[in-house]
């Protein structure tokens, strides 16, 4: 497939350099080849995993360590150094299916909406054993690629995939792209920083109500979680329940009875991590739970406030 859009591919990273060589090798397997990459370090990698390489295949490889911390910043510094039609966003942990830069850019072909400004693929190896009880929740939903009423969004990989090419309200940080266009008037927002705490969410539901996003399920990849992503699970829960709220109420907030979809989609969560640490005995859990609790402390803290 000879595409006339150049694609530029921008991947934020984090001291994992062995992870980081199985994307980056994936990409040199497609179909289509992209027009650069750039690699943005929050880590301190001491060389470029096969620079060499694709600088012999003619892609281009920027490069850049930055000192600003937080996947916010490398996206939108990816942003200003990129120089293709179409951006794609990806984890440092993913691995791409031959196909999937030929798929997304099927779309953007024959996809004739003035209005399209994203295309996203599907995370082929994650499926939720708790979605119905999730659904039930309003935690998640059927239709992945779905913004709640709770404020909660069904996550790629949590709900049912869909079968051909179709609308979605947001599409996840690490399965995107987006055309260049559409960061003169978005970029991803600061208020969101952190390293992935839900500011691909934002950014794309705020793109998706005034222009279309689409999803592609023939395009597809692996994410696998590195081994080092070692969070701290209480911080990372007391951020991710925050988070939620913010989104709640900057989008989806309308009247005081909503709280009661919010209220009710909070209180599952805390029920199910309450479960999943008594059944599995992780002391572990303990720890996220007190960050659940502490991230409701935060949400009361943040409503008197205003």
């Amino acid at each position: 497939m000879n595409n006339p859009l150049k694609i530029s591919i921008i991947i934020p990273t984090y001291n994992r350099p062995d992870d980081l060589k199985n994307c980056l090798s994936s990409i040199l397997k497609q179909t289509v080849r992209p027009y650069e990459i750039i690699v943005i370090d929050d880590g301190d990698l001491r060389a470029p995993p096969l620079r060499k390489t694709y600088e012999e295949k003619g892609i281009g490889y920027v490069y850049r360590r930055k000192n600003t911390p937080g996947l916010t910043a490398s996206r939108n510094l990816g942003l200003s150094l990129s120089k293709g039609d179409i951006i794609f966003f990806l984890d440092d942990d993913v691995i791409l299916f031959p196909n999937y830069l030929e798929e997304i850019m099927k779309v953007y072909d024959t996809y004739h909406d003035p209005n399209l400004a994203g295309v996203g693929g599907i995370i082929e190896n994650v499926r939720l054993k708790w979605r119905i009880y999730d659904a039930f929740f309003l935690i998640s939903g059927i239709r992945e690629g779905e913004v709640l009423r709770s404020g909660f969004t069904t996550n790629y990989g949590t709900g049912f995939p869909p079968k051909r090419v179709m609308k979605v309200d947001f599409l996840m940080g690490g399965v995107s792209s987006y055309r260049r266009e559409i960061f003169s008037e978005f970029l991803f927002s600061e208020e969101y920083r952190g390293y992935g705490k839900g500011e691909d969410k934002d950014f794309s539901y705020r793109v998706s109500r005034k222009y279309l996003l689409l999803i592609n399920p023939s395009a597809r990849l692996y994410h696998y979680e590195s081994p080092q992503m070692r969070y701290d699970k209480a911080r990372n829960a007391q951020e991710f329940i925050f988070v939620r709220y913010k989104f709640f109420k900057d989008y989806l907030y309308k009247h005081k009875r909503d709280w009661l979809f919010f209220c009710w989609a909070s209180v599952g969560y805390f029920l199910r991590r309450m479960t999943i640490m008594v059944f599995t005995f992780d002391i572990k859990e303990a720890g996220r739970i007190k960050g659940i609790l502490k991230g409701f402390r935060d949400i009361l803290v943040h409503m008197k406030s205003r």
